[in-house]
């Protein structure tokens, strides 16, 4: 599958269509993703490079009410904007502390963007924005939402409220948090992974809900992590049908991470924990083809996906402005080449430079930001050349306001 596109310097969009639905040639191979780095989620969304958050697994007990202190939930500020501040300084640290993180030549993204990457094939309602562009050998992409489809999209959410705080709820009940306490605020733990995907190097960070292993444990590795997820029961065909479409994109999140169970909480009407089933990461499309009429498969997914890496490898990369040297404090940045991927479901998508980028707001072309703030000031930037951080202190980081801004210029 190859894009549909002028020479990579041209404003004209490279479009890349969707593999047919049925395609069933083997695709390039995902490989095992590597943990590189854990992190955790503080209440107030910044991140520590450790285990603090981390949760440990235990059964939640049947006919558990999953409504229980709904009306005293808290709800995350969708407006703080996090863009790859967490991957960047998790990779950063790694960096700093010895280790090998990122291969160059591929993608540094969060697994959510992935994942709407993978399951673009069998996507027939949403479509997605992405922004990407280049530095020191790799391609950074992250969600580009500007304000009125941000706000669209907590409008929708509202109306899933109730239905989005039972998967809370069914998390609160099938953990126990690191501090012990029966209940944890909504401050997961993280991992950082290598993987690719054929030739291509991914790089991901992505949340993990909890770990099989003794309270109190180190973290154990990928392979005893669990995701949790919640379905109501399945008494019908109709719901049946749902529930199969479901495990697409739960199979694609896991995958991508490297996790390999699923246990799904099943809840009755009245939001009361019926039932719970476990599923193996690796046997989920061997289920999902054993129905009468299977809705998706693997192949189409790993094609795209492969397919779309390659189109920014091959042109957002040679954008690279690649400083050969560390630049002193008053050196200017080079501007960036900020590029735009955008999906239309059942189409494709495309892929277009919408122009270059300086520092704006504390953050190089509008996304990566200058400076770290992992536990508080600090004076090395995040935007990194081969030799490891820039030593180019800079003072702010970028507001909501200031970077819908920039997006609006863009």
């Amino acid at each position: 599958m190859q894009p549909h596109a002028p020479h990579s310097g041209s404003s004209t969009p490279l479009y890349l269509p969707l593999p047919p639905r049925h395609l069933a040639a083997p695709p390039p191979a995902y490989h095992r993703p590597v943990l590189i780095s854990t992190y955790s989620h503080q209440p107030d969304r910044s991140i520590v490079h450790d285990d603090s958050s981390m949760a440990y697994y235990r059964p939640a007990p049947m006919g558990c009410d999953l409504n229980y202190a709904f009306e005293r939930r808290v709800e995350r500020d969708e407006s703080v904007e996090e863009h790859l501040d967490g991957l960047c300084e998790g990779l950063r640290r790694v960096i700093e502390l010895g280790g090998d993180a990122e291969r160059k030549g591929g993608v540094i993204t969060w697994r959510g963007m992935v994942t709407r990457i993978m399951t673009a094939p069998f996507e027939d309602r949403e479509g997605w924005e992405m922004t990407a562009m280049a530095l020191d050998g790799s391609v950074y992409l992250e969600l580009h939402d500007p304000p009125e489809q941000a706000a669209k999209r907590r409008k929708d959410q509202s109306s899933w409220a109730w239905q989005s705080y039972m998967g809370y709820s069914f998390e609160s009940y099938s953990t126990i948090p690191s501090g012990g306490e029966d209940r944890r605020p909504d401050d997961p733990d993280g991992c950082i992974v290598r993987s690719a995907i054929g030739e291509i190097p991914l790089c991901l960070g992505g949340e993990v809900d909890c770990v099989q292993a003794p309270v109190g444990a180190a973290h154990p590795g990928l392979e005893a992590c669990v995701e949790l997820k919640t379905n109501k029961v399945v008494e019908n065909e109709k719901q049946e049908v749902i529930f199969h479409k479901k495990l697409l994109k739960h199979w694609a999140q896991s995958w991508l991470l490297g996790i390999p169970t699923i246990e799904v909480g099943f809840r009755d009407d009245a939001g009361i924990l019926r039932s719970r089933r476990t599923f193996e990461t690796a046997l989920i499309p061997r289920l999902a083809a054993s129905m009468p009429n299977p809705l998706w498969h693997p192949s189409p997914p790993h094609h795209f996906l492969h397919a779309v890496v390659n189109m920014l490898t091959a042109n957002v990369l040679p954008t690279d402005p690649n400083p050969s040297e560390l630049l002193s404090e008053n050196h200017p940045l080079p501007p960036a080449v900020v590029w735009r991927l955008k999906s239309t479901p059942r189409k494709g998508c495309e892929l277009y430079p919408i122009g270059q980028v300086g520092v704006e707001g504390g953050r190089w072309g509008g996304v990566l930001p200058e400076e770290g703030h992992a536990a508080g000031p600090a004076s090395d930037t995040m935007v990194r050349n081969g030799n490891g951080p820039f030593t180019h202190p800079r003072a702010g980081s970028v507001s909501a306001s200031q970077d819908r801004e920039r997006t609006a210029r863009v």
